[in-house]
This record gives C-alpha cells, structure tokens and sequence, in this order.
C-alpha cells in the first residue's frame, strides 16, 4: 500500500512525531510511505526528510491562510505532491491539514486514493466561531472518507460535533519502544545540575497555553515547601518560555527548575527522573505519557481527553481534576515521599505500555482500518 501521510511541519511535536513513527513502521511491514510537510520548520531537532519526502515550503503566515483560509499556491503544490506520488491513502494529522487534505480531495473528484482523518482532540478547542464551524461541518468534514479517534472519548466528540457518518476507528496512540544506549542517571544528572540524591519532576511538551505549565509550577512551589531539594526538569520549548521561566523565578524555585529545551535524549532524560508530570487542559493520548511508562516512570496528570484511557488510576499514576492545584501537590507529594508504590507503579506502568501501545501494533490497525475504508468506499451507495 502507498500511504502519504500530510503534516504541518517537522517540529518534534505530537501529532508530527506519531506521524514520523508510524511511517517507520509501516515502511517496516512493507508499505511505501512519504510524508508532505505544509511549512517549512527551523527550530530546535527538526525530523529528518526522509527520501521522497514533500517539502512544501508554504508560508503560514501569508494572507490567503486567513482569507479565504488557504493558500492557493500551497494547495497547487500538495495536489501535484499526490498526483506525482499516486498513494492509496492520504492521512492528514489535525491542525491545518485537514481543510489542505479536503480542499485536495474537492480538486481531485475521480481520485483513487481515500482521505483518512487522524484527530487527536476536542474540536470544540479550536473550532470556535460560528462561521468556522460552519465552515468545517459543511465543506471540509464531508469530504473525509474515515476517521481515526487516538481515545473512545475524542471520537464520540468528533462524531456527534460534525455528524460524522462515514466509518470510524479509535486506535490508540503508539510509540516507538526501544532501550538505546543512553546517559547513566548520575552523569546526565550532572550535565543538568541536579544532586543525586535529589528528587526530580520531570515535564516534556510544548511550552504552549494549553499544557498549562504555570500550574505545574505553582504544584511544584507547594511540594519545594515540603521537599526543598526537589527539582523540576521542563523538557520543551514554545511560545511561553520566557513567561514561566519568570514564573519559576518570581516563586522562589530558579535554583530547582531546568529548562532544557528540547532534547533528542527524552528516553535518557526520563530514566534519571522519579516522576513525570502533565497538566494540560486539553489532550488526546499524550505520547510523553506512554514514553515515561514505557522507562518505568508513574505520572501524575489531570484528568481531561483521554488521559484517563492511558493511565489506570492509582496503578499506573495518579489523576487529578484540572482545578484541583492543591490535589496536584499533594499527589506529587505522595508518589515521592512513598519510593515503593512509585517504583511499582512505575513498573505496571511499563508492563501496560509496552504490552498495549507499541508502534508496530498500532500500524497494523491503522493498516487495517485503511482496507476497511477502501473496501467501504468501493461499496455501491443507496441513492
């Protein structure tokens, strides 16, 4: 099967990482896979090319991307990217690849290919004016051919909010699962200025409005209460650094937070921390989390999205309401004053990992459910 999967750039993000993963696994199990990138990206530990990859090189900022809300040019190059690729399947994964893989499938009425929607969240997060909505519900929506929810409660969202009638899968996040060789704790310790001894909390993601990092750091101020050696790893980079690098400092806690930046080193990183922590407002099945189990780490996280689909309270971590910063603390404060139900926590966490949401496992269902719309599509239609 030839499958192109469509991102918006080669950030080290969420969606763009699955995508980069997936691809690798498919290619694994023999498919022919190329990724088409909307923009171009110069940040930090961009994802390598891979031969054959689209670099589309559109400019988001440009004014057709607000009015009428895409690109002419952009939307030329991705429909010469598929013509010239011929793919079975076309997988577009959330953001503005959806309305770019749409507007493709309208330009293209005779295509062979089917048109597979990834979404990873809540549309009501992002979908929020009336004229968006309408927009989206009516023109882009109906042109998706399948729909792939990462958790059952995502889905049953996206379902009733656009009226969804064409097939529909949950599957489950995945990640890659491997032990590389990797920076003994002590030595990765000392490259980031934290004592042995030290306990740490480790954060990995976006520093962006939606992972609420600014409550992360008022929990942490409360556990340094109890815990003054306590130190706070925030791996990630984003719009709001500077903002709770300020945070960080105006509590008192400059000489126990590391900000990092992103690293390439996540699975090294993770093994010299004691737990991991996400408090976002809004998420689908973070990857981070099912990293950190799969290193033996518990988590403390908040309860939204389909968090709770990914962590099994009180055995592999600890889930908390978004509102309930003092519950945050004092889970935190739980899981690291008590090193034995951290440790067998973290080691069920493991076990659940790498037994459920292992990459190869989760290309074969996508795989699957690829045939299942194809053979749908091809299925005569009732006038």
């Amino acid at each position: 099967m030839r499958i192109l999967q469509l991102v918006q750039k080669s950030q080290r993000r969420g969606a763009e990482v699955f995508a980069y993963q997936q691809s690798a696994a498919m290619r694994t199990l023999g498919h022919t896979v190329q990724t088409a990138y909307l923009y171009p990206y110069s940040g930090q530990k961009a994802l390598e090319l891979k031969s054959g990859d689209y670099a589309l090189n559109g400019n988001e900022t440009h004014w057709q991307e607000k009015v009428p809300g895409i690109h002419s040019s952009l939307l030329w190059k991705l429909r010469r990217a598929i013509l010239e690729f011929q793919p079975h399947v076309v997988q577009v994964n959330g953001a503005r690849t959806v309305k770019y893989g749409a507007l493709a499938r309208m330009s293209c009425p005779r295509r062979p290919w089917v048109l597979i929607y990834r979404n990873i969240g809540n549309p009501l997060d992002w979908v929020r004016s009336r004229q968006l909505r309408i927009c989206y519900r009516r023109l882009v929506m109906p042109q998706l051919d399948g729909v792939v929810g990462v958790s059952v409660k995502t889905l049953n969202t996206v379902k009733t909010f656009y009226h969804l009638t064409v097939p529909l899968a949950c599957i489950l996040n995945g990640i890659e699962i491997n032990d590389p060789g990797r920076l003994a704790r002590g030595q990765l310790r000392r490259e980031l200025a934290t004592p042995e001894e030290a306990p740490v909390v480790l954060f990995v993601g976006s520093l962006s409005p939606e992972k609420r990092v600014d409550r992360l750091l008022r929990a942490a101020q409360g556990v340094h209460r109890q815990i003054p050696n306590l130190h706070l790893w925030i791996v990630g980079d984003g719009p709001q650094r500077q903002q709770v690098q300020a945070q960080a400092e105006a509590a008192g806690l400059a000489h126990n937070v590391r900000f990092t930046g992103i690293r390439e080193d996540v699975t090294s990183i993770m093994a010299a921390a004691d737990l991991f922590v996400l408090t976002s407002d809004t998420e689908g099945i973070p990857a981070t989390i099912l990293e950190a189990g799969a290193q033996g780490l518990p988590v403390v996280a908040t309860k939204v999205g389909g968090i709770p689909e990914c962590v099994i309270e009180n055995e592999t971590g600890l889930l908390v309401d978004p509102e309930a910063e003092a519950e945050l603390a004092s889970s935190i404060l739980k899981l690291l004053h008590n090193p034995a139900l951290r440790l067998a926590m973290g080691a069920r966490a493991a076990q659940w990992v790498r037994a459920n949401f292992e990459i190869e496992k989760i290309a074969q269902q996508y795989l699957a459910f690829y045939e299942q719309v194809i053979a749908y599509r091809r299925m005569p239609k009732p006038f």
